[in-house]
């Protein structure tokens, strides 16, 4: 099930706005750190391509899935290209309806209590916080009290240093963006790099 292997991927990289011709070596230098869920925002060079190749390209491997999801458009065109998962950064339900008509796992943006509930009566197979470097740790830990049956993601403002505090405090994932992709990394094509910045990532969670 996607939103089980999303859980135990417990980190997924943000691809947003890479260089389309080297998303596939990016995906590559991922997949080799240990990463097994990657997502590709809507507004990337290439997106729905970047996403066909990589669905293709690594099968039941990894899971790929498309973020930053704007509208039902975004939606749309990110689930004909294949896209596992849809992430939003904010609640739209029209969006999370399709995806769920459409039987794709939404994630959608909230940062209140409220707007998890609503995500989650809309259907949504988890939410992400987002900015959850805001409000931090703690309001996780917080809202899992009386919102417990809700899987969080948190997106925004992590670094592998302060990713297990979120894990700890009852997110299920963590959407990793440039603290990980970082520019100097790819703009050297220091593949070898890129992956063992993932292990450093995943060592720090233990």
């Amino acid at each position: 099930m996607i939103v089980e292997r999303l859980k135990s991927s417990l980190i997924i990289p943000v691809l947003r706005k890479v260089p389309q011709e080297k998303s596939a070596e990016i995906v590559k230098a991922l997949y080799d750190g240990g990463i097994r869920a990657v997502e590709i925002t809507m507004e990337s060079e290439g997106a729905e391509e970047i996403i066909r190749e990589s669905v293709k390209s690594y099968g039941e491997k990894i899971i790929v899935g498309a973020g930053t999801v704007l509208n039902l458009d975004d939606c749309k065109r990110a689930i004909a290209a294949g896209a596992q998962f849809i992430v939003s950064p904010a609640l739209d339900e029209e969006v999370v309806k399709y995806a769920v008509e459409q039987q794709v796992p939404v994630i959608p943006g909230v940062f209140t209590p409220s707007e998890m509930l609503r995500a989650h009566n809309a259907g949504a197979a988890m939410v992400k916080l987002f900015p959850a470097s805001t409000v931090g740790p703690g309001f996780i830990k917080d809202v899992k009290g009386p919102l417990n049956h809700i899987s969080i993601m948190t997106t925004g403002g992590i670094s592998s240093e302060t990713a297990k505090a979120y894990l700890d405090a009852g997110a299920v994932a963590i959407g990793a963006g440039s603290a990980l992709l970082k520019k100097d990394l790819i703009g050297n094509n220091d593949w070898n790099a890129l992956s063992k910045e993932v292990e450093d990532w995943f060592e720090k969670l233990n």
